[in-house]
Parts: structure tokens; sequence; C-alpha cells
């Protein structure tokens, strides 16, 4: 293991020089902190140790642990404090994300002022596989099943090198060499917490794959190597036909359709063009149909955290939502509005804190990734089909997605307030329509509807009423 890792250092840095390793006190670290100790490699190393304040007095003794062994060896000692909890609710984050983004900010300050020419982080082999199944399951390109590389910039940087001397050593092969060693490490109880998910796929996922192929990391190693090769041949289509349908305009993009719809794989090119911006497989599946049709094609609009796309005979004009449009400028019969600005404390999740939209008129929307028709009707039937919401209201009104804390007084209870998160129990939705729910907003965290299923009694409908319908499609 020792020639391998110093044959990986040489590689990723044949000129040597500082390097800054991640340790959290952990196995992994605390090997790739030995295997520094007794390399021959021109490499200087410091060690780099973060705080994150979740697990009390464990947290605390992790920071200790580290300090003392890197006293011990004669390797500096850098380290610091995040308050992570506050992070992840002020910035709309999870945990999990929240530390990542602190840790690997901190990290490339400590490259760019103190001159270390990359950090050194302990992934190995089953990180790189958990990793792969992780971005399947919540849906990823080429790009989520290319692996991690043992070498990259840190994100928001481009000359904070990131480095991975360990990826090529499976978690096993790390454990035999810390017994073997006499090494010490602390465990971090949260490991076998399978409430996260990378701990439900190590702890009980792949066991399961272990017993029907003994060798599956090292499979699945050779085809991330074959999925890489795949990646760069499709990089390189995009770049080659990506100018030929597509120009930027300041921090967004126009699309020709025409000429899009003209190139072969068009459909894989649109995602391409599109995936920078954020915008989810409903909207790329919309926009494909939309093309598709040849039916009419101005005046549609679709959006993500962050951008609108708007098709007009100019073609599909993706435009940021926060600085191209000044808050409430109506753009083809929407509002568009930033997310709600969240103060720390807040427990709303970042699913749920996305772009709203006002609606001034009918038309077909999409907020999301729901779709949903809006039109004007003549009402004699009070009743509300599911999918379907027929209420007394007037233009404009705002949609939104749900947020934790709201409530309304559905129709028929008398006037009794109940949470929305009490309601999604008692309509048995499934976490995907939780997570997708949108409500038509109030003041506050009082909303009106919740769309396709509930109304509030306060606009109910009376007889012979002109309404506005809402339907999921």
């Amino acid at each position: 293991m020792q020639a391998r890792f110093d044959s990986c250092l040489d590689g990723l840095l044949p000129d040597g020089g500082a390097v800054l390793l991640a340790v959290s006190g952990g196995i992994d670290s605390m090997v790739m902190a030995d295997l520094a100790v007794h390399s021959s490699t021109s490499c200087r190393f410091e060690v780099a140790h973060c705080n994150f304040h979740l697990r009390g007095e464990e947290s605390d003794g992790d920071e200790t642990f580290v300090k003392e062994w890197s006293s011990t060896h004669g390797f500096p000692f850098n380290k610091i404090d995040f308050d992570t909890r506050e992070y992840a609710d002020t910035h709309g984050v999870s945990i999990e994300m929240a530390a990542r983004e602190l840790r690997y900010a901190w990290f490339s300050y400590l490259c760019s002022k103190e001159g270390f020419k990359a950090v050194a982080v302990a992934h190995n082999a089953n990180d790189n596989a958990e990793t792969l199944f992780l971005n399947l399951l919540r849906g990823t390109g080429l790009k989520g099943l290319r692996g991690m590389k043992e070498s990259s910039f840190i994100n928001g940087s481009d000359t904070a090198r990131l480095i991975r001397p360990m990826l090529s050593f499976p978690r096993k092969a790390i454990l035999e060499y810390a017994t073997g060693n006499g090494l010490s490490w602390r465990e971090d109880s949260s490991n076998s917490n399978t409430v996260y998910k990378r701990n439900l796929v190590r702890n009980e996922v792949f066991p399961l794959f272990e017993k029907i192929n003994p060798s599956f990391l090292e499979t699945i190693a050779a085809d991330i190597t074959r999925f890489d090769q795949a990646g760069t041949i499709t990089d390189d289509f995009v770049a080659v036909h990506a100018p030929k349908v597509a120009r930027r305009e300041g921090s967004g993009l126009v699309i020709d359709p025409l000429k899009l719809s003209g190139t072969p794989h068009w459909e894989y090119l649109l995602y391409r063009l599109l995936e920078p911006y954020g915008f989810n497989e409903s909207v790329l599946d919309d926009l494909i149909r939309l093309i598709d049709s040849g039916s009419t094609f101005s005046g549609r609009r679709f959006f993500s955290n962050e951008y609108v796309a708007l098709t007009s005979r100019n073609g599909i004009e993706v435009l940021p939502i926060e600085g191209s449009f000044r808050q409430g400028a109506a753009v083809a019969g929407t509002t568009i509005y930033p997310a709600r600005a969240r103060s720390a404390g807040s427990s709303c999740h970042s699913s749920t804190c996305r772009s709203k939209c006002e609606v001034l008129g009918t038309g077909d929307y999409s907020l999301n990734g729901v779709r949903f028709a809006v039109d004007e009707v003549e009402v004699s039937d009070p009743r509300q089909p599911q999918g379907t919401t027929v209420i007394n209201l007037r233009f404009p009104f705002t949609v939104r997605p749900w947020q934790p804390g709201d409530w309304m007084r559905p129709l028929g209870m008398n006037g009794r307030r109940k949470k929305l998160s009490d309601m999604f129990v008692d309509l048995k939705l499934s976490p995907e329509q939780k997570e997708k729910a949108l409500v038509i907003a109030d003041e506050g965290s009082h909303v009106l509807a919740l769309v396709g299923w509930r109304i509030d009694e306060s606009v109910a409908l009376t007889d012979a009423l002109q309404a506005i319908r809402i339907r999921l499609i």
C-alpha cells in the first residue's frame, strides 16, 4: 500500500510541494496520515481538521485526538470550528452538504493563503462506488457515473487542487493496514445511522452485493473507467455541436430549436445545454415534447431554482430569475419571484425553498417539476375532482411549493385549522407527491389550496360562480 500511495503522489505532484492532509480522525484519514509519515516522496505535509460541532463531546474528542497525533508526528496542525447546523438552516441545504461546502471553502482559502500545492482527502474505492449508486438513485447523467478523479479542483477555485491518493484502496485493505500496523483511530457514531443514505448503501446494500459478487468493487471500478471514457466522447460531441445550436447571452443562453432538432442525438444535446442551469427531468421532457410536436411554441415558461426558460420566436431563452427580472416584473403572463429569503433557524428544507410564480392569467405553467394549467370556468358543481382545484379567486395569485408550518381550514371541517403535514398523512401521499406539492399562497403560512387535493373554506365556491380552475397535467 505504501508503494502505491507514493507512486500516486509522485504522479499527481511530480515536483513535490506542501500538501494539506484532511484528517478527521476516522480510519481512512488516519491510514492516509500514517502513509504520509512514511512517504518517500518530496512532499511536505500539514494536517487540517474541521470541527463541525455536530456530535457534542465526540466532535471535540476527534479534534483532540488529531491534534495530539499531529504533535507526536511533527506535522503542523490547522483547525477550524463550524456552526454547521446554523449554516445548513441559513442556506437551505442538508447537514451533509453544509459540511461539504464549509470544509472545501476553508481548504481553498488555506491553499490560497498558505501556498499549499494540494489538499489530500482520504476517499477510497468504496466511497467511489457509494457515490456512483447514490447518483443513480437521485438521477444522473454520465457525469454522475464517471466517479471521483484522483485529481480535480476544489469547487469555485481554479488553483486549489484536490487529490485522492487513497482512491484505489478498498475499505477492507485500509482496515487490514490499520490493524496490521497498530494504528489508532476514532469511530464516528453517526456512521451506523442509516437515516443517512450513504450509510444505508454502505451498511446494508453493499454487503448484499458482496454476497452476489465478492469482487463487485473491482467490477464497479472497471465500469467507472469505461463510463469516464464514454463521458469523454460525449464531451467532445457537445463541444462540436453546442456552438452550432446555442449562443451565450450574458449569464444566460439562447437555443435555436430548429437547428437543435436537426442535430443527431439532439435530445441529449438539449440535456447538456440545460444541465448547468438546474432544470430537472420534467422540464427537459416537456421541452422535448414541445419541440417534437410542432405545436404552438411561443409563450411557454419553465422554471429551475434560479433560471427561467422562455419559449419565443427567438428560440428558447434561458435567463436568470434574479438580475434579469426585477422582483414582480411580468413575463408572458407570469410574474417571476426569487426564492423567499430565509433566516437562521428556519426549518424549511432546500426542496421547499424554490422559485414561486404569481399567476396573472390563464395558461400552462411549470414549477418545481410540476406542470399545471390555469383557466376560468363557470361552476355549478362545488365538488373538487382529484387533480383539479376549482376556487373562488381572482387573478393574480401566487403558487409556491409547500413549506413546513403551512396550514389551512379545509372545506368541510367547520373552520378547524389543519397543518398540511397532517393532511399529507390523511391523504396518504407518497414522499414524491409531498416533495412536489404546490399551494396557492395567502398571508404567511395560511394557504388557500393544496393544489389538486383540498381548498380552504375561505375560497369555497358559490352557485353560478365564475371561478378559476387549476389542473395538474
